[in-house]
């Protein structure tokens, strides 16, 4: 009987498997309702059902790795959809949260649509945080952690608060010298008749540490040539001092930037502890001290996309200390979307930039964790329409390691020497001519051959514009957005001020010499927000918005150099417009018709400079996932430049709109954005009256997100 009863076992089995097989149904629709305080797609996210792909999806996935293969109903994933559905909606203070499904099935095309109804009820707030434990503590200590814990009884419990507040309180305790700390699991207990909930944290704090003392041990092949006094000084933590991970991990990452180690790290030895003093132990593989090295250059500097090959020959740990000297020379193309856009070399011929430098490193100044940089430089740069130019300079970089709980995460200064020297490309500069011919009623054509002559007889084919600057300058930053690489949430603010030249005009008042240069100073404001509409660590939305200016407070402007002034257009701007395309069109030094022709060099020489004294530029982008480490973005830019804040218009300011595609590498994203003129400030014409390869769209490369 027992034999029998298996054999119709196994065919019921059978059966059933062979009906399943056949009768399988394509999940195409999911749908909820009732679910307004969580998105749909956040409910998608958890959930085990899934939506079948689009048939493009299918069809590629039938030849190729891309793509997905369809997705079929299952009712047994349906009880499991709504416990996670409810510790979704529990981990948000949704406690009276009660769901229900259905579902049909389209016998005739083989497809099903699953519906859940969502009855979310009212949250819960919260009604007290506690946190117990702190009692051994130093009691400035435990104001500061009470003083975080506190919540407002208006807020709606989540467990995310739950969970900052405890990160918070286990970060600062390992910081100040509680290096065993532990917390239990967060005691959540809910009112369900009042709705509210109590929370308690409960630490065990132990005692204090302090650092008893700093061992190293170095290995690899450079080993003997690295001092381990060196190794303490760059770690920079006293025997005596308070334990603190942070100051740890600080350190580690300020031996790292030496570039003298190819793999380093500095732990606590619990296992040597006595009496609530812990030792540290610095453990260095050494590489060679000295490389060279070829490099591959992509990034997006100067808004556009740079690619090319350089040579680097660094000499580490210079005369000790941990300095790094480095010579190098680089050759980087800057038109490479223009030129795949336009492959005809005669119409797109390249233009980028040639580097030679030198410089030394250091990771301290006078004692102080101070990372600083002294280089010298010379530059030749080849632009496409207007110049090209040849700078010579030297800089001091200093870099600031800020303390932990300051608003600030980032700030650096620099002083820099700059000599400048543009020269002018004949058809520009024949184009300015022109119009001054042109005032003088000549026909066009008959301008042109005038200011053809002009440029070649008495300009000598040439014509030149050098200035030296001293730019003190400072970037200040505070980054609050919830990840560096790919934020979703939080903001960034970024200060750019520049001085220039008042540092020179201070030594010619004392020295009582004259000064013609103009004095100014640089502002450039930027922000970016980040929105969490789509509850995902793959999507996001974001805007930025950017305005600087140029203020002069001695001498004439016109004489600031090109490369101090503000541009728009490029890949990490106003992606409807190629780089520095967009500049102020109404030039402020016009050519008029009493200009004599000896004046008329030095007003062409101004008349030719580019760029702009005041910008304001701002982007919104949603940048979404698509399958494995593929991305796209849809994005709205506008901005432009102006001779000055006074000469800003709304109906100047230029629009773009375009969609892009990411690959999100292991090291940065890859980025291809496809720009749209939607509104041109230049040319009022309909959209239908361009060309729309040439005049509409603008093909963009980039490294990392455009902001």
């Amino acid at each position: 009987m027992r034999i029998k009863y298996t054999y119709i076992i196994l065919l019921i089995f059978t059966i059933s498997l062979f009906a399943n097989e056949k009768n399988k149904f394509e999940l195409t629709t999911i749908e909820f309702s009732g679910n307004k305080s969580i998105s749909t797609s956040q409910l998608l996210s958890v959930i085990y059902s899934k939506e079948s792909p689009n048939w493009l999806s299918k069809f590629a996935n039938k030849f190729t790795s891309l793509g997905s293969k369809a997705i079929y109903f299952d009712s047994l994933f349906i009880p499991a959809d709504i416990e996670v559905m409810k510790g979704l909606y529990q981990s948000k203070g949704f406690f009276k949260i009660k769901i229900s499904a259905h579902y049909s099935l389209d016998t005739s095309n083989g497809n099903a649509k699953l519906f859940y109804d969502i009855k979310e009820g009212s949250p819960a707030y919260f009604r007290s945080f506690i946190v117990n434990g702190l009692s051994i503590i130093e009691p400035e200590f435990q104001e500061q952690i009470y003083n975080y814990a506190k919540v407002d009884s208006s807020t709606i419990y989540e467990d995310v608060i739950v969970k900052e507040k405890k990160n918070f309180a286990l970060t600062f305790l390992k910081d100040h010298g509680y290096m065993l700390v532990q917390i239990e699991k967060p005691s959540v207990v809910v009112d369900t008749v009042k709705n509210k909930v109590d929370v308690v944290l409960k630490f065990t704090t132990g005692r204090r540490y302090q650092i008893s003392d700093i061992f190293t041990k170095r290995t690899g092949q450079g080993f003997n040539l690295v001092d381990e006094n060196l190794l303490k000084e760059i770690v920079n933590i006293e025997p005596g001092s308070w334990y603190s991970y942070y100051d740890i991990q600080s350190a580690q990452v300020r031996l790292y930037r030496t570039n003298l180690f190819t793999n380093v790290t500095v732990n606590s030895i619990y296992a040597d502890t006595v009496g609530y003093k812990v030792p540290l132990q610095i453990t260095a593989d050494i590489g060679m001290m000295r490389e060279l090295s070829p490099d591959v250059i992509m990034n997006s500097e100067d808004n556009t996309f740079n690619f090319g090959l350089g040579l680097n020959f660094i000499k580490k740990n210079l005369f000790g200390g941990a300095r790094k000297f480095t010579i190098g020379v680089s050759a980087v193309a800057q038109n490479i979307p223009e030129f795949i856009k336009n492959p005809s070399f005669a119409d797109s011929t390249f233009y980028g930039y040639a580097d030679l430098r030198a410089s030394i490193e250091q990771p301290f100044l006078l004692g102080k964790s101070i990372n600083t940089k002294i280089e010298t430089y010379f530059t030749a740069q080849k632009r496409k329409d207007q110049y090209n130019s040849k700078i010579f300079g030297a800089k001091l970089s200093l870099e600031f390691e800020l303390p932990q709980f300051t608003y600030m995460n980032s700030l650096n200064t620099y002083f820099y020497i700059e000599h400048t020297e543009f020269q002018y490309k004949r058809d520009y500069i024949i184009g300015l001519a022109s119009q001054f011919y042109q005032l003088k009623n000549l026909s066009k054509p008959a301008a042109d051959s005038a200011a053809a002559k002009y440029f070649d007889n008495i300009l000598l084919g040439k014509l030149v514009s050098q200035a030296t600057n001293a730019v003190i300058g400072a970037n200040i930053g505070a980054n609050k957005t919830n990840d560096v690489f790919f934020p979703t949430e939080g903001y960034a603010l970024y200060l750019l001020l520049e001085d220039g030249n008042s540092i020179p005009f201070l030594f010619s008042k004392i020295f009582n010499v004259d000064f013609q240069k103009p004095l100014f100073l640089k502002t450039v404001f930027t922000s970016s927000v980040y929105f969490p509409v789509y509850d995902s660590k793959v999507n996001a939305f974001g805007m930025k918005f950017k305005i600087g200016q140029i203020f002069t407070y001695r001498g004439d402007k016109a004489n600031i150099s090109l490369n101090q002034r503000l541009y728009a257009g490029g890949s990490n701007s106003v992606r409807g417009w190629a780089t520095r395309q967009l500049v102020p069109t109404n030039e402020q030094f016009n050519l008029v018709e009493n200009l004599t022709q000896e004046d008329l060099e030095a007003a062409l020489s101004k008349e030719a400079a580019t760029g702009g004294f005041f910008l304001m530029e701002g982007s919104i982008e949603t940048r979404n996932r698509l399958v494995g480490q593929l991305g796209s973005a849809l994005f709205l830019d506008y901005g432009n430049t102006w001779n000055g804040f006074h000469d800003f218009r709304f109906d100047e300011i230029a629009v773009a709109a375009g969609f892009g595609l990411r690959y999100y590498s292991a090291v940065i994203p890859l980025r291809i954005d496809f720009g749209f003129k939607v509104y041109d400030p230049n040319d009022h014409r309909s959209m239908l009256k361009k060309g729309f390869w040439s005049q509409l769209f603008q093909f963009q490369i980039g490294i990392g997100e455009a902001f």
